[in-house]
């Protein structure tokens, strides 16, 4: 008797293991160093005969993106931009906040606020982001499930005892897209899943009326489920862009003055002190006005004069924005207003010394 109470027990024992949800203590290899995309999202819904019980998922993915941009080293959700005041002689300057124009300031005390002048052809190249994103909770599906029990008779064990095992799967599909913020095109999408696991376990002993026992579960729940698939489409879609042709890393100059630019970014994208940009001037072909209000810019060529790009070095990486050197002056052209910005290298950190005293 008492081995066939010991048998039984270890089988429970097994049943409490394999529900335990036990994780391996992994180092993370260090992720490579990246710049963050300047992005707006344009819609994250859900339809809503998913909702169910009080609980909405459209509200729910919609809380809960910022934090999954912020927490992910890709896109940087920017709500506020630099808006072009053009005169009535058709000249543009950046409007930007009290804020951002008194950190200006420190690196250009001379600087006035009309001195940013931009061409009309380049003034609104700033003022919006790199990409729009929008995404979608498509579907909340049964995937698969499993019901185990069984029992033993007074044959086998003292008394009567009985064990159930159930899981249940469910699986979310989200889909995410990313359009050029000039002419709404579809640039990249990706769908992805996410999935709900359910567990549940109870073991009972039969005694005269009375069943006695006890239950283990473990449910996720459905704001977990939203989450993770939110997380597996920013790195999915982010992922895709960078295999992209022409949809990596990419920024606008603000200013050029002296030998010095103003990039439109910084920390906040993870530029850091030491790193260098490629600066190029270019030539944009719009249909319609350049930069009106229902136009659209069909390309942008890189002007023929200046191939070989500038080299710039951030020395001060402040908010929304940085203050760059330029390493390569010229003496026959000089660096436009919006010329196209991408990363050349990023800077070098210190060797460590290994040398011992």
């Amino acid at each position: 008797m008492k081995k066939q109470l010991i048998k039984v027990s270890s089988m429970i024992a097994c049943l409490g293991f394999f529900m335990s949800a036990t994780k391996c203590d992994k180092q993370a290899a260090p992720e490579a160093r990246q710049l963050k995309k300047n992005v707006r999202i344009m819609q994250m819904n859900a339809p809503s005969f998913l909702d169910n019980s009080g609980f909405n998922f459209s509200e729910t993915a919609q809380s809960q993106m910022s934090g999954v941009l912020f927490e992910k080293n890709y896109f940087f959700e920017r709500n506020v931009y630099p808006v072009p005041n053009v005169d009535s002689t058709g000249k543009a300057s950046i409007g930007i906040s009290k804020a951002s124009l008194d950190q200006v300031k420190t690196w250009f005390p001379e600087l006035k606020k009309q001195d940013i002048d931009l061409s009309q052809d380049s003034s609104c190249l700033i003022t919006r982001p790199q990409h729009f994103i929008a995404g979608k909770i498509n579907a909340l599906e049964a995937y698969s499930g499993m019901n185990l029990q069984f029992g033993f008779s007074e044959s086998f064990v003292q008394l009567p005892l009985s064990v159930n095992f159930k899981m249940d799967k469910m699986r979310m599909d989200l889909s995410f897209k990313s359009f050029d913020p000039w002419t709404q095109q579809l640039t990249s999408a990706v769908n992805v899943e996410s999935f709900k696991k359910d567990y549940s376990a109870n073991f009972g002993i039969d005694v005269g009326w009375f069943h006695i026992g006890p239950s283990f579960y473990r449910s996720t729940g459905l704001s977990e489920v939203t989450l993770k698939g939110l997380q597996n489409g920013i790195e999915s879609l982010a992922k895709k862009l960078l295999e992209t042709p022409n949809e990596d890393w990419a920024s606008r100059i603000m200013y050029s003055r002296d030998n010095y630019v103003l990039i439109l970014g910084g920390a906040e994208l993870g530029i850091k002190k030491g790193d260098q940009f490629k600066i190029y001037n270019q030539v944009h072909n719009w249909i319609g006005s350049p930069c009106g209000d229902s136009s659209i810019l069909n390309g942008s060529t890189i002007v023929s004069d200046t191939q070989d790009p500038w080299i710039v070095e951030v020395e001060d990486a402040g908010n929304l924005m940085s203050k760059a050197r330029v390493l390569n002056q010229k003496e026959n052209s000089s660096i436009n207003l919006g010329a196209l910005v991408k990363l050349h290298q990023f800077v070098q950190a210190p060797a460590v010394s290994t040398s011992k005293k």
